[in-house]
């Protein structure tokens, strides 16, 4: 089973192929011939920069194919599926590939259908098959979507998205996906230093959360 690389600017195979969305085995093929495709070199061996994935864009064309290939369509819709469920769903081969700053598994902890305590006090959460899928279909767009590094990449439609509830404060993966970045990595000091909440997890992570007219807001001064 894959594991988490000790060193958190670092991330291996099945880390790198995570944040990307795409499978190990097609993250093999585009290093191999990264002199064609522009992968990455290997910061050590056998892992990458953390900053050098999120910021590489895989040709479109195949990753929109590959990824939806990879979807498990079937099933009832409104059934409640947990994580391993979810991650077989999204055409991954393990359940840890689900974790960190992968922005699928940021966005699927945000958009839960249900959750409640385990005996051990940690949060069980359970989405619906077609939340699962919804969120595959996002992870194709911006797979397709190219990026230039620092620099937030267009919304659907060229438009920012100014949807929902202007007072609902959400986290780093969405506020990234309004903003128009392609990783919830990607957002600048600024934006960070805008969040309405900011908190510290039990691990000492700081958690920032952003209300949605915040975010428009910071879209009308990057327009203007």
């Amino acid at each position: 089973m894959p594991t988490r690389s000790p060193d958190p600017d670092l991330v291996n195979r099945a880390e790198a192929a995570a944040i990307l969305g795409i499978s190990v085995s097609r993250l093999d093929r585009l290093y191999h011939d990264r002199s064609t495709t522009g992968f990455p070199s290997r910061a050590d061996g056998h892992s990458w920069h953390r900053s050098d994935i999120t910021r590489y864009r895989p040709p479109a064309e195949q990753v929109t194919r590959s990824a939806q290939a990879s979807i498990d369509r079937s099933g009832d819709p409104d059934e409640l599926v947990d994580a391993a469920t979810a991650a077989q769903i999204l055409g991954y081969r393990e359940r840890s590939a689900l974790h960190g700053n992968n922005p699928v598994w940021l966005r699927l902890k945000e958009c839960a259908d249900d959750v409640s305590l385990t005996p051990g006090g940690r949060s069980r959460r359970r989405w619906k098959r077609s939340t699962v899928w919804t969120i595959a279909e996002s992870r194709i767009d911006r797979g397709g979507t190219r990026a230039t590094a620092g620099r937030p990449a267009g919304t659907p439609a060229g438009h920012p998205d100014r949807s929902g509830d202007p007072d609902e404060l959400v986290g780093r993966a969405e506020a990234a996906r309004v903003l128009g970045y392609s990783h919830p990595n990607a957002l600048p000091p600024q934006a960070l230093d805008l969040a309405d909440e900011q908190s510290t997890g039990p691990s000492g992570r700081r958690r920032l959360r952003w209300r949605r007219k915040t975010l428009w807001t910071m879209l009308d001064e990057r327009g203007a």
